[in-house]
């Protein structure tokens, strides 16, 4: 019997940021981790589509894994220096068959980050996933429902800073 590729489920979605003195990822980014609730964990990256199945559930619903074990995201993460802005952003929206937008068919997800104040990268979250359900997904008569936003942003005060917004999974099948 052959196995079938792991499926996510359920999901939070965190963010947070943080500033070092001494190094980007070892500080300032573990720092963001800490500010987001998800420092314990060895993040992995995922790409940016959500299996119809999955849903957004609230940090305060769910048991996280053990300390140092995998937290599988998708994330946008935005690192600088003293005295820059830096922001990140994610966008999801749900796909559905047609117009009715009762049947999921999957998830879009975005991430942006670098150097946006916060209005400029809301407008660009909206811009990208508009973009890529246009070259894709309209083609073949799937409906965008409508955009989820979440950002960060950080005016850094020490000599790195890091903000990150990540969208967590929690299940799989």
């Amino acid at each position: 019997m052959k196995k079938q590729n792991t499926i996510p489920g359920n999901f939070f979605i965190t963010k947070g940021s943080g500033c070092d003195e001494y190094e980007i990822h070892a500080g300032a980014m573990h720092m963001a981790m800490w500010d987001a609730g998800i420092a314990d964990y060895n993040l992995m990256t995922y790409t940016s589509v959500l299996p119809p199945t999955s849903e957004l559930v609230k940090l305060d619903d769910i048991e996280l894994p053990p300390p140092g074990s995998e937290l599988k995201t998708i994330s946008a993460i935005a690192t600088g220096r003293y005295s820059e802005f830096i922001s990140a952003g994610l966008v999801f929206a749900w796909l559905y068959t047609n117009d009715s937008m009762e049947e999921k068919y999957m998830g879009l997800v975005c991430e942006v980050a670098g150097h946006y104040r916060l209005e400029d990268l809301e407008q660009k979250l909206r811009d990208v996933v508009q973009n890529l359900y246009e070259k894709t997904y309209k083609t073949k008569g799937y409906v965008l429902g409508e955009p989820e936003i979440f950002m960060e942003g950080l005016k850094i005060t020490d000599t790195y800073g890091c903000a990150m917004v990540c969208l967590c999974f929690v299940d799989f099948d």
